[in-house]
């Protein structure tokens, strides 16, 4: 992935086990500084809470729902904390359509889907649940992953839409949407 395409802040997007964590790990080693919602709600649920997030925004994650968008109040402060950061990029967020007004003009920020076929995914999470107190059901679907087709269209007729091919035999950027798996 060339991060030269992407603007100081990122929001990878995608459903659960198609590598969003990966690559914001990844795109950390270019110096952006990686924020992972699902992981800052798993610390906040363990009373784990770490020094560079403020610490209203953690506390606000303890009462998360995992798998389903984030509420009003989370987004205003997550918002609030990404526009603090000079090179970030955050995965799992936006979650939905309604996330979107906070983040104001669309045009400032990149948006990456990352793309993995829903067999990759599933053999992904059973396979991390196997390893990880994080839980899947095989065939389950999240909230917010229902939510992602519709982000997904509204953004695509909005702003620049990257699409990120994480399969497991091809792993590259590519600039044009395809299409999307089920």
């Amino acid at each position: 992935m060339n991060p030269t395409d992407l603007r100081s802040h990122v929001f990878l997007l995608g459903p659960h086990g198609c590598g969003k964590g990966t690559l914001g790990r990844a795109l950390a080693a270019y110096g952006y500084e990686h924020i992972s919602v699902g992981a800052l709600g798993r610390l906040a649920r363990k009373r784990q809470f770490v020094s560079d997030v403020p610490m209203k925004l953690q506390l606000l994650m303890l009462r998360h729902v995992p798998g389903t968008p984030l509420a009003g109040q989370v987004v205003e402060h997550l918002v609030q904390h990404v526009r603090s950061c000079s090179r970030v990029v955050v995965d799992g967020f936006p979650g939905s359509i309604e996330h979107l007004p906070a983040l104001g003009d669309l045009e400032q920020w990149s948006f990456v889907y990352v793309y993995a076929p829903k067999t990759e995914r599933e053999t992904r999470l059973t396979e991390r649940a196997r390893r990880t107190s994080r839980t899947w059901t095989a065939g389950g679907h999240s909230e917010r992953d229902l939510a992602l087709p519709a982000l997904w269209r509204y953004l695509r007729a909005r702003t620049t839409l990257h699409v990120f091919n994480n399969t497991p035999t091809r792993l590259e950027h590519e600039s044009v949407l395809m299409p999307l798996a089920a």
